[in-house]
């Protein structure tokens, strides 16, 4: 063997180990970027056409299955495997490919139940594009402060969303100022006058002609110093009626007599997703 050809499997060897699991995904997602002119950068252009292309991009790999969000269920890891590569590419694609299939799908496949997997198969083909409200203006990620605030009516068991004040305006919410139709709202939930600590509610934010639904107000961020791909936006809630079934409920529920259980029982505790 020449030292040519050695270092060549060397090389291989060492691009194997630093891959670590799903091989063939992605060199198959590689293979297909690599010859696929879409992929191929562009500079200086306007901000309509990022976000477009982004999603055009995303778009392509989730048309050939590259990821799924049931592979939360039956292979995490190329979860990874996909972010990665799409990273490398494109990391406006990335952001919106972590939200889509990580933050919304993930949350409803792992938070919901059985009558929430409708929605998944929306989710790997972004007939569905979600986003994640959790981030507020005044608090951030810090939840259990958070002002936006769903009190339940057990007459028409509808959660009611409101935005109280400025400071609970949902922010910086990628995928909200353009794509998405829904999102996972977390709120303070009020039932029967008392407050249940947050939870994760499925909310529709634009129905399919695109416009914002009832009650719901979308701003566009706008422009930023990178990641223009990536539409960010504010949301606002008036009023905004979803069915006791949009409760993301594998933890905390509501049954048929309006009794609200969880296994969460402080306000602070974590629950493993």
């Amino acid at each position: 063997m020449s030292k040519q050809q050695a270092t060549s499997q060397d090389f291989a060897a060492i691009q194997h180990h630093l891959a670590h699991d799903n091989h063939a995904n992605r060199k198959a997602m590689l293979d297909f970027i690599a010859n696929d002119p879409i992929y191929i950068p562009r500079y200086n252009n306007k901000l309509e056409f990022e976000r477009e292309l982004a999603l055009q991009r995303l778009k392509k790999l989730a048309d050939k299955g590259f990821i799924s969000v049931f592979d939360f269920e039956k292979n995490p890891l190329n979860i990874f495997a996909a972010h990665e590569i799409a990273g490398m590419v494109d990391g406006s694609m990335g952001t919106k490919m972590t939200v889509q299939w990580n933050l919304f799908g993930g949350s409803v496949i792992k938070l919901g139940t059985e009558r929430h997997r409708n929605l998944l198969p929306g989710v790997d083909n972004l007939h569905d594009i979600g986003c994640f409200a959790l981030t507020e203006l005044g608090y951030g990620n810090n939840a259990v402060e958070m002002e936006t605030i769903a009190i339940y009516d057990d007459n028409k068991r509808e959660f009611i969303i409101n935005t109280p004040t400025p400071l609970a305006q949902k922010y910086w919410i990628t995928n909200s100022a353009v794509h998405a139709k829904w999102s996972v709202v977390f709120a303070q939930t009020i039932i029967r006058g008392k407050n249940e600590g947050i939870h994760a509610i499925l909310v529709r934010i634009r129905e399919e002609d695109m416009k914002p639904s009832k009650g719901v107000v979308i701003e566009d961020m706008g422009v930023k110093f990178e990641c223009n791909g990536v539409d960010n936006g504010k949301l606002w809630f008036k009023n905004v009626r979803v069915p006791v079934q949009n409760l993301l409920n594998r933890f905390s529920d509501i049954d048929e007599n309006n009794n609200f259980s969880s296994v969460v029982k402080n306000r602070r505790d974590d629950v493993a997703i």
